[in-house]
């Protein structure tokens, strides 16, 4: 049976009802495994030192807790235009990169949340982020296209189905969402991405409750965690 990855991202007290939204839908929809992609402090307002009841939310899901960077802005003039400012690696050198994700990474301990996995945000990374991942003890990383292993180094062709939130860009995304959706048919992996900031949109909301019923009508649920397990020593997917 193909798989399929659910993801939240820019999961964060900014958006904290938006959050509280998605998690919803998960049990609505029947979605019982799914990760949450956390932003430790969101565009540097919202700290999640300063919010133990949402890092209580969180964890009481008992749903794998990825980190999605760590402040979710910066980026190129080219990143600032299609992602609206949000790809925080890319313009990083070696030493920022490795601070960055040491910082979001301590946010994480100092608050009780274990992760061993990382999406950079807007899936954009820079030729430095594997080897300071790797240095920091995380075994995977995903980008837009693709999941890796970062011991093992086994990659796993992976599309994404998302919407996006800039202005044009998003009336377009949700008509191709469902054409997506059949073209992926024959991929062994997908990912479904929704982002916080959909739950502002009726629309987006209404399509993704349609798509995740049938993702788990037509797929097993995998987490990235499993893939670590199933890459180790087996290589189980490894024609995915």
């Amino acid at each position: 049976m193909n798989l399929a990855l659910v993801e939240i991202h820019d999961v964060s007290p900014y958006y904290y009802k938006e959050t509280l939204q998605a998690i919803k839908l998960m049990s609505l929809c029947g979605i019982k495994k799914y990760s949450l992609l956390v932003v430790p402090n969101f565009w540097g307002k919202a700290h999640l030192y300063e919010h133990p009841e949402f890092v209580h939310t969180i964890l009481s899901t008992k749903q794998e807790v990825v980190l999605h960077g760590c402040y979710h802005e910066g980026g190129s003039i080219k990143d600032i235009i299609w992602t609206s400012g949000e790809g925080e690696f890319s313009n990083l050198n070696l030493m920022q990169t490795y601070q960055r994700i040491k910082e979001g990474k301590d946010i994480f301990e100092a608050v009780g949340i274990k992760s061993d996995i990382f999406v950079p945000p807007a899936w954009i990374g820079n030729p430095y982020l594997e080897d300071v991942l790797y240095s920091l003890d995380f075994k995977m990383v995903a980008c837009r296209d693709y999941i890796k292993d970062l011991e093992s180094e086994l990659v796993y062709t992976s599309p994404v189905i998302t919407f996006s939130n800039r202005p044009i860009l998003s009336w377009l995304s949700i008509g191709f969402a469902p054409l997506l959706f059949r073209a992926f048919k024959r991929n062994r992996l997908i990912r479904l991405a929704l982002h916080a900031k959909d739950f502002r949109d009726r629309r987006k909301v209404k399509l993704w409750r349609v798509l995740l019923s049938k993702i788990k009508e037509h797929r097993r649920l995998i987490s990235y965690g499993e893939l670590i397990r199933q890459s180790r020593p087996a290589l189980a997917l490894q024609s995915v």
